[in-house]
């Protein structure tokens, strides 16, 4: 009967072999691969539309599941590949979800040196493919000339090439700080004519994130100790700035209202939530949202937020 459960558990685990790293979560995470989870969109859901000046909203929502592909623990290349969705259910008769955002993305990272040898963490170069659009058909201008932001055709592709490290910057053991610098181009391709000269094809993106952890875990993280729940910020501050350069809507070179995008959030995960936090961001800039790109919107929101760590 041994000699049964023997071969039979030999059968099992070489048809299944994805079982025997279920069964062993206590294998630590790379360093280049927790750096390359932190530098995922974090999902979200906000309480209604906040104060500023978007319309009256249930919510707005990221949906942005992210897999991880990579050969082994130790590789220094990688994967992801995400499928994600921004929805606005706006506040109106029948509470509608009116032309989502469909931004499918893959990316490609290579590990590099770190420049202090002696410091922990992970850098990378990364190469993202992307794509946004509305799933729509419909004309992109209204016959009265405006646009047409409920069935009006909005799609575009985009490369997205930069870098992501870690730098000390906060005089605490008990954080951890990551950079991102990137250049985001979209080569005209498959794309939605009428956005040429509204939309403005080259974008340099810069963010910071500051992660305060506890301190009796702060070492495993990057100690390759075993994954723990403290593992997950308490506390997390994002600043991110965009500058879109090229022709948009005829503004000038240094126009900031046109061209320049603010996006400051903090993240707070109190003790009684253990797989999500609160949050509270302020945004100015381009609206985001596919066909809404041509308004400027300021606003304060709040929410719930899935940490990608």
């Amino acid at each position: 009967m041994k000699n049964h459960l023997k071969y039979f558990s030999l059968f099992f685990l070489t048809l299944f072999p994805g079982v025997v790293t279920i069964a062993q979560k206590e294998v630590p995470e790379s360093d280049f691969f927790s750096s390359i989870r932190a530098n995922q969109i974090d999902s979200y859901v906000t309480f209604m539309q906040g104060i500023g000046n978007l319309e009256p909203l249930v919510f707005e929502a990221m949906v942005a599941p992210v897999f991880l592909l990579r050969t082994n623990r130790k590789a220094q290349y990688g994967a992801t590949l995400s499928t994600a969705i921004r929805l606005r259910m706006y506040a109106v008769e029948s509470t509608p979800v009116r032309s989502p955002s469909y931004m499918p993305n893959v990316t490609f990272y290579h590990n590099i040196p770190n420049f202090h040898p002696d410091n922990d963490g992970s850098n990378y170069v990364f190469l993202m493919l992307g794509h946004h659009s509305n799933g729509q058909e419909g004309e992109f201008f209204l016959p009265d000339g405006s646009y047409n932001t409920q069935t009006g055709n909005f799609s575009t592709n985009y490369l997205e090439f930069g870098m992501f490290f870690n730098q000390k910057i906060v005089p605490f053991s008990n954080t951890s700080e990551y950079f991102k610098t990137s250049i985001e181009w979209h080569p005209k391709i498959e794309m939605s004519p009428e956005l040429e000269g509204r939309y403005g094809f080259l974008r340099l993106h810069n963010s910071i994130s500051i992660n305060r952890f506890s301190f009796g875990n702060v070492k495993s993280i990057f100690k390759n100790a075993s994954q723990a729940y403290d593992e997950v910020p308490r506390v997390q501050l994002n600043v991110e700035t965009t500058w879109i350069f090229g022709e948009r809507n005829k503004a000038k070179t240094f126009d900031l209202s046109e061209r320049f995008n603010l996006n400051l959030k903090i993240a707070f995960r109190p003790k009684v939530l253990k797989d999500v936090s609160l949050f509270a961001r302020l945004y100015s800039g381009e609206d985001y949202y596919n066909m809404f790109f041509y308004r400027r919107i300021n606003f304060l929101q709040v929410g719930l937020q899935a940490f990608a760590f």
